[in-house]
């Protein structure tokens, strides 16, 4: 009883209450004629139960969803096809598709009035506001009765799986970034491939010994490169992203937060491309990033996206889970810090992370630009001062604020390379 309880709409339940309700009635009264029409009322619903509930639907669906991943704030496309080989029941189709609300609404049509065979095809907007791995579906068809009496519900099972990922901002190669052995030679202006026998290279200069050619690297970059035999360059940086979040202001796409996730991928997909091993340090330890020395890694740059596209924000409010495992991993070329907001013994931690890096570059966000009410004055004291302990330790330190793109704070850090 409680199956075809469930298939009855409220008016076909209504229907049988008030069905009942008059038979008793007319009993009573001894009216045979109200007693037939009370169980008129009572009859419809039943049958329209049956006849739906009987009803096959011979139904084919196809479903999809391109891009299936795209970067945050991206739109997508969901295309159902949808068909059926048979008589349609009496009634009509509902159908709607099961779309997490990141991504859009739910789309609703239906199907009334088709032949014996007939196929639809329906497109629906998508937008990908909320990082993240989701999944689209299962469509599901709703039987309703002509009289809306019963309706019964039917699930495919496909799904369409969907990834929103951070943003990926190409980036300028900043050749003033690079490093440099003990022996006073100049950095070079490209960063070359480190082979087996932890020989660099440079650029080909007047009088250099032929022999000395790297033919690889000179196939690589287009100009004449030739072997440096003095120290050795480990091309590795590490990334220090700042995932805390109390450290973050802001809503959906436009928190601080996504800007340092995006900066953090963008950056690591720029060094892999220059054959630079990366690894990425958020506030609950590394996310291990398997880098490739010296030669483009699209299976690293994959897992940088995927890493950080199910990153969540932590809850830990200090960065010593990062800054332990940066400084218990091999010392890298350089050091790059995404910062939320800081306090001076925030900024004493991450000064371990360089150690013996030639160089360590901090983006500071001044979250209060990201947040809807300003942070108190003794924050911003402490955010400042921070700042300050860095650049005096030879760390170069821009301030990110909402607006500015992660090309121009990238940019900019050149810029205070060129001026020092």
């Amino acid at each position: 009883m409680s199956r075809p309880w469930r298939l009855l709409t409220s008016r076909g339940r209504f229907f049988v209450l008030i069905g009942l309700m008059v038979v008793l009635l007319a009993m009573a009264a001894g009216q045979r004629d109200v007693m037939r029409l009370g169980l008129l009322l009572v009859a419809l619903p039943v049958i329209a139960a049956i006849l739906v509930s009987r009803a096959r639907l011979r139904m084919s669906c196809e479903r999809s969803i391109e891009p299936a991943q795209v970067p945050l704030g991206s739109p997508m496309k969901g295309q159902i096809i949808i068909g059926q080989d048979g008589r349609l029941p009496a009634g009509i189709l509902l159908l709607e598709d099961s779309v997490p609300r990141e991504l859009g609404t739910r789309p609703r049509f239906l199907v009334d009035r088709a032949d014996q065979s007939w196929r639809r095809v329906v497109e629906y907007p998508l937008l990908g506001r909320v990082r993240g791995r989701f999944s689209a579906g299962p469509l599901t068809v709703r039987t309703v009765d002509p009289f809306g009496l019963v309706q019964l519900d039917r699930q495919f099972v496909a799904t369409s799986e969907v990834m929103v990922t951070p943003r990926i901002v190409p980036l300028p190669t900043i050749r003033t970034i690079g490093g440099g052995g003990g022996t006073g030679e100049a950095r070079p202006h490209r960063v070359g491939v480190v082979g087996q026998d932890d020989a660099l290279v440079r650029e080909y200069r007047q009088g250099d010994d032929v022999r000395r050619i790297h033919w690889r690297s000179t196939a690589r970059w287009g100009d004449l490169m030739v072997r440096r035999e003095e120290q050795a360059w480990d091309p590795s940086a590490s990334i220090v992203l700042d995932s805390r979040s109390s450290a973050h202001e802001g809503r959906g796409m436009q928190s601080s937060l996504e800007w340092a996730i995006s900066a953090a991928a963008s950056i690591g997909v720029h060094f892999l491309d220059d054959g630079f091993g990366i690894e990425i340090y958020e506030a609950d330890g590394p996310l291990r990033i398997s880098g490739t020395m010296g030669q483009h890694s699209s299976a690293s740059q994959e897992l940088v996206i995927s890493r950080l596209t199910d990153l969540k924000p932590r809850s830990t409010t200090t960065i010593h889970y990062a800054v332990e495992s940066a400084t218990v991993d091999r010392p890298g070329q350089l050091a790059i810090a995404i910062m939320g907001r800081m306090n001076a013994q925030d900024a004493h931690s991450l000064l371990r992370v360089r150690r013996n890096r030639a160089q360590g570059l901090a983006m500071l966000l001044d979250v209060d630009t990201f947040a809807d009410d300003p942070a108190s004055e003794q924050q911003r004291a402490q955010h400042e001062l921070a700042g300050q302990i860095l650049r005096d330790n030879q760390w170069r330190v821009i301030d990110v604020t909402r607006g500015m793109g992660v090309a121009d704070a990238w940019s900019a850090l050149e810029q205070l390379n060129t001026a020092a």
